[in-house]
């Protein structure tokens, strides 16, 4: 149910738009509407501490290494993006993807989480919950029937839940939600009227007292269009987020430690012309 509702978003806003919104210039390479979606393959790494300020309690753990959470994982990923204005240099952008993973172990080493001790030898249940909400605007100051160049500024939205539990110790959790502003640039070439190349990048950093967020995300795809509203598309795609807080200097962080998550990865995608 939670990874229909993306999808039922991008129904909503597409059904809102007038039917004329769709029309476009047939000699421009620059669609109107697209949306995209595809299987993504992710190597990943994940890094957490979680401790009481002050206390020195709790220490960086590699989740795939101390518990055991799978280093690759395939996830769905959905994105759609859409130029207003007569000029078409307007672009709203939007993507969405969640990665889920858990795990049991047995710990090869002491641990600790938020100033609980999980001794070397016990059994614990892991899991991390990973989403990606983007929305951004982008505008294009150079754009002729070959290059588009634009700049833009957005948000990325993370839902972050993290938690370890062991029989007679207890339950470890984290929830939290990074609202993180980036700033973006993004390239789009059309090397013939069916191959594209395409590459953005975004990123952010801030800090705020005792809150520190920074944000890179970069992706680099090969479009091949073989019929007028449909194509396909071939991307790599790298990513890190760092969140480290002592508190609540920051909307919706109200946590004590640090997360680290990071990925590179593949993506096969198809993808909606209009």
């Amino acid at each position: 149910m939670k990874r229909a509702i993306p999808v039922l978003l991008l129904v909503m806003v597409v059904a809102a738009f007038p039917q004329n919104a769709f029309s476009a210039d047939p000699d421009s390479p620059w669609e109107t509407f697209s949306f995209s979606f595809g299987g993504f393959i992710a190597d990943v790494s994940s890094d957490v501490r979680i401790g009481l300020e002050g206390t020195g309690a709790g220490v960086d753990i590699n989740l795939e290494e101390a518990l055991g959470l799978n280093a690759s994982s395939t996830v769905l990923r959905l994105g759609a993006t859409y130029r207003f204005g007569k000029s078409r240099r307007h672009q709203a952008e939007f993507s969405w993807f969640s990665m889920n993973r858990d795990a049991s172990k047995r710990l090869g080493r002491d641990i600790v989480v938020d100033n609980v001790t999980y001794p070397v030898g016990t059994d614990v249940n892991s899991f991390l919950d990973f989403q990606i909400w983007k929305a951004a605007y982008n505008y294009s100051f150079l754009q002729d029937d070959r290059v588009n160049l634009a700049a833009g500024i957005g948000v990325f939205v993370m839902p972050i839940k993290f938690g370890v539990n062991a029989a007679g110790i207890g339950d470890t959790q984290e929830d939290i939600t990074a609202p993180l502003p980036v700033i973006g640039l993004r390239a789009d070439f059309a090397l013939t009227k069916k191959w594209f190349l395409r590459a953005t990048t975004d990123l952010f950093y801030l800090k705020i007292g005792d809150f520190k967020g920074a944000i890179w995300d970069s992706s680099t795809a090969v479009e091949y269009k073989p019929w007028k509203n449909f194509g396909l598309g071939l991307a790599v795609n790298g990513f890190k987020v760092e969140v480290e807080a002592n508190g609540s200097d920051y909307p919706n962080v109200d946590f004590v430690g640090n997360i680290n998550f990071n990925y590179t990865g593949l993506m096969l995608y198809g993808k909606l012309f209009y």
